[in-house]
């Protein structure tokens, strides 16, 4: 054997098993392995075989927020299209939302939003379930699936771009695919790496997360509570517990970080001093934790062979619970696309494919920006007069049923723009109405 040769095998591992590099192809590539990423090969079905899915979360160290409660509001038309996909969540008991109740700090008007607005057989707008809980549920769907490749392989360390594929590179592990899916709830900070460009701001707050329980059951249906402070949104989500809520109490990190080590007497004392109008005083608090809440989009060049579904390209504020139910779209709508195109045996990392993407996905993550973002701004402002201004707004709202009912499909995954109407978006013939 020529000994440039030798030297380049020694040089490259390749004589060495311990430092071999693993080589793989795939038609897609997916970075992330929670929900969103799941969901996209479940949605892909047996074209999954095309995907390599890579968990590129990094070894976390401790942090307040590893034992805080996460949950997640699924949406009626988000449940719809994961029964649609074989994912066997059951029955959400008392974790169903019946009834939305909003009001504002201070006292005044308080809109209800109710499944009655809609007469959708579910009888609910939404459900709460433990994050954990949902993606196990998700997750036991690929097994049954088995047509997807999960590689361990922890945050990209490299990237490349080819005219017709992508290169991606770990310390030893090499990917060449034809599109790269990031979904990784935006947690590898994959933006300097991967080209994309950046909007997006810091709210200055924090979202304290908990599990409390009140004195008494509300009366009439399950109901969520978003009640609008100073410092932004609390939010009571039931849970499939007797007088139990998921609570989201956002926050100026001051406040945060003084009240999650405060002991239960005085966090309790801090919160049914705010507690919205109807609610039974809050009990007992568990799992306390904390995440900072901003806002930021990602954005990736057709021609860059990377599209971003979920929190890796739109970021939320809490505010609705509608950040899982965009990502889960963001999935049905991209593997309808792929689906067509794999079918074909064209490019999934085509231009024009990925143009069709985010034509089609452009009006509903809009939507639903601007009505989080407006809400929490609007009822941010502290004057007087904005919030007579306010008072009287949600007075009208709640005199108005029509606008209640529109509101209501929106923020229930019944209603989307006609822009981002697709087939596989028609669930059980009604799933969506198209506005």
């Amino acid at each position: 054997m020529p000994l440039a040769l030798v030297r380049a095998l020694l040089l490259n591992g390749s004589m060495n098993p311990a430092t071999a590099e693993v080589s793989e192809n795939a038609e897609i590539a997916i970075l992330g392995n929670g929900p969103v990423a799941q969901s996209l090969v479940l949605a892909l079905g047996e074209l999954g075989r095309s995907c390599l899915l890579v968990d590129t979360r990094p070894a976390m160290a401790h942090s307040p927020e590893q034992n805080a409660e996460r949950t997640v509001a699924l949406a009626a038309g988000s449940r719809r299209l994961l029964d649609a996909l074989g994912v066997r969540l059951g029955d959400p008991g008392l974790g169903a939302i019946a009834r939305v109740q909003i009001s504002q700090a201070r006292g005044g008007p308080r809109v209800e939003l109710s499944h009655r607005l809609l007469a959708i057989p579910e009888k609910r707008l939404g459900e709460v379930w433990p994050l954990s809980t949902l993606s196990a549920t998700i997750a036991q769907g690929l097994e049954r699936l088995g047509t997807v490749k999960a590689k361990p392989w922890g945050p990209l360390q490299g990237f490349s771009w080819h005219p017709d594929h992508v290169e991606l590179q770990w310390p030893k592990a090499r990917i060449q695919a034809r599109l790269v899916v990031l979904a990784d709830g935006g947690h590898g900070h994959l933006g300097p790496l991967l080209g994309l460009q950046r909007r997006g701001w810091d709210h200055n707050r924090q979202a304290l997360v908990a599990r409390v329980r009140v004195a008494s059951e509300p009366s009439g249906e399950r109901c969520a509570y978003e009640h609008f402070l100073a410092s932004g949104p609390l939010a009571f989500l039931p849970v499939d517990a007797p007088r139990e809520f998921s609570l989201v109490w956002s926050l100026f990190p001051s406040e945060a970080a003084v009240l999650l080590r405060a002991n239960d007497v005085v966090f309790l004392q801090k919160l049914n001093a705010v507690r919205p109008q109807g609610l039974a005083a809050v009990t007992e608090v568990h799992n306390r934790g904390f995440y900072p809440l901003y806002f930021q989009q990602y954005t990736a060049a057709p021609e860059s062979r990377v599209v971003l579904l979920g929190n890796a390209a739109q970021t939320l504020h809490p505010l609705a619970g509608q950040g899982y139910n965009l990502g889960l779209r963001d999935s049905i709508t991209l593997a309808a696309l792929l689906r067509e195109s794999l079918e074909r045996a064209e490019d999934p990392g085509a231009i024009q494919l990925l143009q069709d993407f985010q034509r089609i996905r452009r009006r509903d993550r809009l939507e639903i920006i601007a009505f989080t973002e407006g809400m929490n701004r609007l009822f941010g402002l502290r004057s007087a007069p904005v919030h007579l201004l306010r008072a009287a707004g949600l007075a009208a709202l709640q005199m108005s049923p029509g606008i209640k009912a529109r509101l209501a499909a929106r923020l229930a995954g019944l209603r989307l723009p006609s822009a981002s109407h697709i087939p596989d978006l028609d669930v059980e013939n009604a799933a969506y109405a198209r506005t």
